[in-house]
Parts: C-alpha cells; structure tokens; sequence
C-alpha cells in the first residue's frame, strides 16, 4: 500500500485526474481498459485520437532520495504523449503538478537506462521537469505540441 491507498488506486486517480483535465481543457478523453499495453487514456484532438500514458508519482521517502518519473521507451509500447502527475505529501494543501509532454520529446531528454535497468526503461528528472524545454509543458491540457499553451493550473 502507498500510504492509504494502493499503487493501483493512486494510478487510477492519477488517470481520472488526466481525464478531468483534458476535459477542462475542451477535449473529449476516455480510459483504455486496465492493462492496456501501450497508453492509459486516449483524447481526440485535431480530429483523430491520440493515445496518453499517464504516470503519477507521489511525494515519499523514497521519492526524495530518486526523485523522478519512470518510463517505458520501448519502440512497441510508444504513445503520442506522457502525462507526468506528481502528487505533493500534503494535498489538497499543495496542489498536484503535471506535465504533458510529447512522447518524443519526453523520449529524447529523458536519461539513457542504467546497468541495471530494464532495456528502454527510461527516466525524467525532477529537475529537468524545473528547466527548458520541459517546465514549458507544464499543465500543457491543451496539448501544444510547443508546450508553450499552459493551461490554467487546477487544484
């Protein structure tokens, strides 16, 4: 258990939060069934579906000991965009952050898997989340492929 929910829960709040967002935002999304292979949600946008794969992080000890996003990189397993949610230690006080980012640009400035890792298991920094180019796709719900269209931020 993840503090007072499971790891399964706190991802399907994560996903439903995404799902609100988007909404908010003016695009239609819905929830790809549980274990989907490659994406978590898909939101039409420009006319055609595009698929998202939404990961959430919640603050922890071990959270500020690694502090950062894992990802799978893995050319079969591609999506069009990453959603990246994290989720502060003293919500609703602080508010969540979130980062929806194209999947390719996540891809190319995430950090190259270690010895030990997974092939393709990739990672994003919490730091490079803090810095160009990947601060510009925070609260990016509008889906600006600059990441320059933020969105409102949302409690």
């Amino acid at each position: 258990m993840t503090g007072a929910i499971g790891t399964k829960v706190s991802g399907d709040a994560g996903e439903h939060y995404a799902l609100s967002q988007f909404s908010f935002a003016g695009k239609f999304a819905a929830k790809m069934p549980d274990n989907w292979k490659a994406y978590d949600l898909v939101v039409e946008d420009k006319g055609s579906l595009t698929r998202i794969s939404v990961k959430l992080r919640t603050e922890s000890k071990g959270w500020l000991s690694s502090p950062w996003f894992l990802f799978d990189g893995d050319e079969s397993r591609d999506c069009d965009w990453l959603v990246l949610i994290f989720k502060p230690k003293e919500h609703p006080i602080k508010p969540l952050e979130s980062w929806v980012i194209p999947f390719e640009v996540a891809k190319r400035e995430a950090a190259k898997p270690g010895a030990n890792a997974k092939p393709r298991q990739l990672d994003i920094k919490w730091r490079q989340l803090q810095e160009p180019p990947l601060i510009n796709y925070k609260n990016n719900w509008s889906l600006h492929v600059s990441g320059s269209g933020n969105a409102e931020i949302l409690p």
